[in-house]
């Protein structure tokens, strides 16, 4: 099982699990076989710094890879199409380490993903004030 995670900065076993499939700058890259985790890898991430379709780059590359799970806070919809047209399982778990993540999966504990790249609690923002804020209208 090759398992694809988006990491908040350079990447590795003890990087963060970042909150943006698309838009992180790397993925960490693992083999796990009867439950241990190997060959730990970093691979750039294409649409980093794309100007638009970055998601769509981003999950080519993953599914390029030979991936077969990705894990990330959020994955948008256009990605979201990508990785599932390639019958990649997606799942979050934002704020964790690769690590952790990684445990996490193995005991079966992560959610799949919804591809709406809001991610828990993230509501409808857009810099209204309609946050995660009690009494939002649009929970």
């Amino acid at each position: 099982m090759r398992i694809c995670l988006a990491t908040f900065n350079q990447g590795g076993l003890q990087d963060l699990v970042s909150s943006n499939f698309g838009r992180c700058p790397s993925y960490t890259i693992v083999d796990v076989e009867g439950g241990e985790i190997k060959n730990p890898r970093v691979i750039q991430n294409p649409g980093f710094s794309a100007g638009s379709g970055a998601g769509m780059q981003a999950a080519q590359a993953v599914a390029d890879a030979g991936c077969n799970v990705v894990i990330a806070g959020a994955v948008g919809p256009n990605a979201f199409q990508v990785l599932s047209m390639a019958k990649l399982e997606v799942l979050e778990c934002p704020g964790v380490t690769v690590q952790k993540a990684l445990e996490e999966y193995m005991q079966g504990r992560l959610q799949p993903s919804s591809g709406s790249g809001r991610g828990p609690e993230r509501g409808h923002g857009m810099g209204r004030g309609y946050g995660n804020r009690p009494g939002d209208p649009f929970k």
